[in-house]
Parts: structure tokens; sequence; C-alpha cells
């Protein structure tokens, strides 16, 4: 039997801005289990980075307000924490790995001051730091460097930031986040800034890492097919709300809300490589300052109909483990 490690349920995020109040999240509803990967993919500006900074407790204060919902880890709201109990649980419980990672670290430490701080911290906190010297932890922090596959990890540890490529420095953002052994990880888009090829290594050493750990992750992409790579199950994002969920599989081989449809038909694929033109999804984006009353994908979609524009549907489940918040599937 699994056991949710994280609970959001009915969460809202709104902004205050110049151009006025727009509702970045709307009565979002996601649960993570024990030792699972959670795909959450959607189009630039749908919420997903809000969510994950949501989490964290890292949303932009005052400006960001959280009118509704809860967010649920381990039993306790964090929300319900303070600013030191959130210090207390980030880099440790909960890690996060950012999307462009010479912003993350320090260009001012080494790779190895910094990961060490990370490892002393969570000794510190779990009250295990007796007999451990700075040999045992550089130590450690030599093997976190071969466990992410940094050739010569003895001569990277004595580096800047500055002097790694983008995927050496998101192997090091990796060996950050999961040195701690948290319980529950946030990647946001840590693939996005690499080619290809880099992506798979990238990938396939997170899923590993994350499998040794027990952790479980949230895994947040605009890309289905890195999503198809490591999740389990897969929530879709649109206009700050979750449109559909499922088991990846499921997603794939039957999605049914149409913005899933639109977004997997958008894709090339194998037998249709060599058309001269992709689908498309019509129109644009909806401004988060004034989303369309009723579904907010109601103008894009090609099944639209005239009961679509009045009233936004539920996120139901209308198979096991498939739910879709459309009234029209």
């Amino acid at each position: 039997m699994t056991h949710p490690v994280l609970e959001v349920h009915d969460l809202s995020v709104v902004f205050e801005t110049f151009e006025g109040r727009y509702s970045a999240l709307n009565s979002i509803d996601v649960t993570i289990n024990e030792s699972e990967v959670m795909g959450l993919v959607g189009e630039s500006g749908c919420g997903k980075s809000t969510l994950a900074l949501a989490v964290m407790g890292l949303l932009p204060r005052p400006h960001a307000k959280v009118p509704s919902g809860s967010i649920t880890f381990r039993g306790k709201n964090l929300l319900s924490y303070t600013e030191k109990e959130m210090e207390q649980v980030r880099g440790t419980d909960i890690s996060m790995i950012f999307q462009e990672p010479l912003t993350s670290l320090d260009p001012l430490f080494t790779i190895g001051d910094q990961l060490s701080e990370t490892i002393q911290i969570k000794l510190q906190r779990a009250g295990g730091n007796a007999g451990w010297n700075s040999g045992k932890v550089k130590a450690e922090v030599v093997n976190w460097m071969k466990r992410v596959g940094l050739a010569d990890p003895e001569s990277a540890i004595e580096r800047y930031p500055h002097e790694f490529s983008g995927g050496m420095r998101q192997r090091v953002m990796i060996a950050m986040a999961l040195a701690a052994e948290p319980q529950l990880m946030l990647a946001d888009e840590p693939t996005s800034a690499l080619d290809v090829t880099t992506q798979v290594q990238i990938l396939r050493l997170v899923k590993s890492l994350v499998s040794q750990v027990r952790a479980s992750v949230l895994f947040i992409s605009h890309d289905l097919a890195v999503v198809a790579q490591i999740a389990d199950r897969v929530a879709v994002m649109y206009a700050g709300i979750i449109v559909e969920e499922a088991s990846v599989n499921e997603i794939f081989e039957n999605p049914l809300h149409p913005y899933t449809q639109a977004l997997l038909s958008s894709f090339p694929k194998e037998k249709s490589i060599k058309k001269s033109r992709l689908e498309i999804i019509r129109g644009s984006v909806p401004n988060l300052t004034h989303i369309p009353p009723g579904c907010p994908f109601h103008p894009r979609c090609q099944l639209m109909k005239e009961g679509c524009s009045m009233a936004r549907p539920e996120l139901r489940e209308i198979s096991p483990g498939h739910k879709i918040a459309c009234d029209r599937p």
C-alpha cells in the first residue's frame, strides 16, 4: 500500500502586479506517493514553476498570495509553517533542482564547498555529525561527485561553477539535491537547457539516483517526450488548472482532454516524419489577468460547445487513476 508524501489540495495562488491581479494557480489538487515520480507538463506560463515554489515556500512575497488551499507534507500543512520552520525542511526533507544551475550555484565558492555545506547541514539536523571530521565530509563529497558521473571528482570539487559545462553543472545540482537524501525532490525543467544527448544522460541519472535514495519526485517539464522517460504518472496543466491526470502509459495511449490530445498531436511521429507540417494548437495561451470564463481552454478547443464557456469543469475520475476536467471528453 502506497502512502502520500505530498498532498496539494484546492491550492490557489494569485499575484498582485502593476497590470492587475492574476491567478497563477486555481484550485490545484496533486498527490505524490512514496517513491513515485509525478510528471507535470504544460506550456510556459501555465503555473508549473509556481506550484513548485509554493511547495518550497519560496513564493515572492508580498506580491504572491495564497487565498485558499493546503500543502500537506508527511501529514503537516506547510502553509502553516513559519519561515524558520521552512528552513528546517528545505534542502533536507524537500530539495529542488532549478532550471538554470549557473544562477543557482554560488560563483564565489568551489563546487566542493557548496556540496559539503549540504552534507554538513544534513548531519547537523540528523544529530549525527559526531565523529565526522573535514576528511570524512570531503570523502562524502567526492563520493557524490562519482555517483553523478563527474570525471576526476577529486579535482572537480576544487573548481568553480563557471569552469563546468551546462550538463556538468546540472549533475552537481542533482548531487546537491539528493545528497541530503530528501523524501521529496522538485525538479523544475532540469534538462531544458541541455542538448538531446545530455538530456538522456541526465534523465537516466536522476531515475537511477532517485531509486537509490527512494525519494518521491515532482518532475516539471514542457516536453512530453522527456516526461515519458521518467514519470510514473502525469498531470497536464493549462492556465493554472490541472486538466488531466493519469499514468504515463494512459496519457500517451488514451489521452481524453482536448488539450492533452492537441499537445500529443503537435509532436512528430515516426510514421508522419515525412509530412511537411506538424499539427498546431490554434490560438494562444490566455492572459492570466483575463482568464476566459468556463473552461479556460474553450477558445482554442475544437470540441467547444456553448456550455463550455459557462462553468469551469471539475477534475473528476472517470476510470481508476484517470482524471479529467472536461464535460465533453
